[in-house]
């Protein structure tokens, strides 16, 4: 084979693939450390293993990295933070150097007399403080390479790089590329960072906002609910205080509280005889259907407080003023005592279909109300009180200063017979002279009593009518009412009659309110029936009881004027005789307090007869 045939050449890299196969080995460095900066993960972590690839395309001693900016990307050039890296075997003098030349080019390239860089290098670098600018960097050594960082047009930081041996010309260019691409990384991290914080200001400001608005409108809402239980409060109270009829005023405050603040509302008041209902409301909820099925049907046949009214025995104890409860269909249930001065006067039950309708100011709202109710309620009760002892006590001024007429003219007229009496035989004025003084003093006894019983019926104060009832013969009672009233009927030459039929049982009666009744009766048939008439007194038994009667034959009672006869001070037109009006009715509420029964029959022109019952003695 001759020589210099292609058989004999030996193959050998070209010299333009010779010239090119470092910078195919730095675009495979430079691709490598690319996709680490893609996937920044913060400088700290990040920037060690970016130096590391780096070091693989040329041999590196140590980098460091200085940024003028803080955690968030602001800008604060004199303490700038200081990031390293070096190789192994590097000692902490070297790394210390170095960190000084980096400090010193960094403060000569953002413009800074001295920097104070902040690291977490630990005991890496001796020394601490502050680095002053040296002379300028042009002296320093050229092991040292320092690249800036620029990202729109301004330096945030220095790239210093410390390579093993000298660098040709492409190794320059690759370490500026690396620092052109760490430098768009780190921007682009911060402007995430910026953009992040900017966000999380932005969802903080909103979330304050949100939280500004929903307090205002939560103050809103509480003020409105103040001012709307503030003047309900001021309607109910009004309501209550304008009358001190409480039948009146509370059925209107049930209405004021349904449906605004219940659905139903029930108000119960304990008395002698037990519980009773002085006010009721309810309405259908919004949604509720109509029928048998609805609410207010409901309430009516099923709900405890409402279809079974209250008594002391089912209502809660005193150190329980507000009871809560709930049942099938109703949700929300509130009963309050009505208690004053220590007394439970009854209870205020509100019910409502909307569950958890009443929190802890409402509570209180119905707690105060409770306690005006009761207050209005106990001083209707006094002044009714008070009213019904004014009526008492003119009642008994009226009844005493009516009967007690009757046995004042009887001793009036006995007194005047004593005086006529001086002119028969001395025997005959002793006998009769004796027989008037009994009259006076069965008189003065009968006033005597009156007035004990009158006053004992006006310390009941309308309770019923004491009575102290025994076995009595009428005759025996006849005589004893005709003995005081019989001076009368003489004085106008009347005759007073007593018929007892034969065999008549006695009555079971108290006698000295059975001789106030024959004294009223007889009194006023012996007013009223002109002179030379006749009083008949007449007794008999009739179904088991004894009925009495007193007739006259005086002008008889107008037929309008009967219904009116028994009421108390009632007088009729056209009568001459002054009175008081209370005979007839003192009469009937004795005859009542016995279990009998009176009444009048009566003719104009002819006369009249009034009767009564009295239980027979068993």
């Amino acid at each position: 084979m001759e020589e210099g045939s292609p058989a004999n050449v030996e193959a050998v890299p070209s010299p333009s693939f010779q010239g090119r196969e470092p910078a195919w080995r730095h675009l495979d460095h430079l691709y490598e450390i690319s996709k680490r900066l893609a996937a920044f993960e913060g400088v700290e972590r990040t920037f060690p293993e970016v130096m590391t690839l780096a070091s693989k395309a040329h041999p590196l001693r140590t980098a460091l990295l200085l940024m003028g900016l803080d955690s968030g990307g602001d800008a604060q050039p004199e303490r700038p933070v200081l990031t390293g890296w070096h190789a192994e075997g590097v000692s902490a003098a070297r790394l210390t150097v170095a960190a000084e030349q980096a400090a010193s080019t960094y403060a000569w390239m953002v413009g800074e007399e001295a920097v104070e860089p902040q690291h977490d290098m630990g005991e890496e670098l001796d020394g601490s403080g502050s680095w002053v600018l040296p002379e300028p960097p042009m002296k320093a050594k050229a092991a040292f390479i320092t690249l800036p960082l620029v990202a729109k047009g301004l330096t945030f930081g220095t790239l210093q790089v410390e390579p093993e041996g000298v660098l040709a010309e492409e190794g320059l260019a690759f370490l500026d590329a690396v620092a052109n691409q760490l430098a768009l990384a780190l921007d682009r991290h911060y402007a995430l960072r910026r953009e992040v914080r900017l966000r999380e200001r932005a969802e903080l400001f909103e979330r304050v906002q949100r939280d500004l608005l929903q307090r205002e409108r939560l103050a809103h809402q509480a003020a409105e609910e103040a001012h709307r239980r503030q003047a309900f409060m001021a309607e109910a109270s009004a309501m209550l205080a304008g009358s001190l009829d409480y039948r009146t005023s509370l059925p209107n405050l049930a209405r004021l509280l349904v449906p605004a603040w219940a659905d139903c509302c029930a108000i119960d008041l304990l008395g002698s005889n037990g519980a009773e209902r002085i006010a009721m409301m309810a309405v259908e909820p919004a949604g509720h259907p109509l029928g048998s099925g609805s609410f207010v049907a409901q309430v009516f046949s099923s709900h405890p407080w409402v279809a079974f009214p209250a008594s002391p025995e089912n209502l809660p104890e005193a150190q329980t003023p507000v009871e809560r409860a709930e049942w099938t269909g109703f949700p929300s249930n509130l009963r309050l005592l009505i208690r004053v001065r220590g007394r439970t006067l009854g209870a205020l039950s509100l019910i409502s279909a909307r569950p958890e309708r009443y929190g802890p100011a409402d509570v209180t709202l119905f707690e105060t109300l409770a306690q005006r109710i009761a207050a209005a309620v106990d001083s209707a009760l006094l002044f009714q009180q008070a009213q019904e002892a004014v009526r008492w006590r003119e009642e008994l001024l009226a009844v005493v200063s009516h009967d007690i007429k009757t046995p004042l003219l009887v001793v009036r007229m006995n007194a005047e017979m004593l005086l006529h009496a001086a002119r028969p035989p001395a025997d005959e004025r002793r006998r009769q002279g004796r027989r008037h003084l009994e009259n006076i003093l069965l008189a003065a006894g009968q006033m005597r009593d009156l007035i004990g019983g009158l006053l004992d019926r006006a310390r009941m104060q309308g309770m019923p009518m004491p009575l102290a009832p025994q076995p009595w013969a009428v005759d025996e009672l006849f005589r004893e009412a005709a003995e005081v009233l019989r001076p009368l009927a003489l004085n106008k030459s009347q005759d007073l009659v007593m018929e007892v039929c034969p065999g008549l049982p006695r009555v079971r009666a108290d006698r000295e309110r059975v001789l106030q009744v024959l004294s009223n009766l007889v009194g006023n048939a012996i007013k009223f029936t002109p002179s030379s008439g006749t009083v008949t007194l007449r007794a008999r038994k009739v179904d088991g009881m004894v009925r009495i009667s007193v007739k006259d034959n005086g002008p008889g009672i107008a037929p309008d004027d009967v219904p009116h006869l028994f009421e108390r001070f009632w007088r009729a037109s056209g009568v001459n005789e002054r009175g008081t009006g209370l005979g007839l009715s003192i009469v009937k509420s004795i005859v009542q307090a016995h279990g009998g029964t009176l009444w009048v029959e009566t003719q104009v022109g002819v006369g009249s007869t009034f009767f009564f019952t009295l239980p027979a003695d068993s």
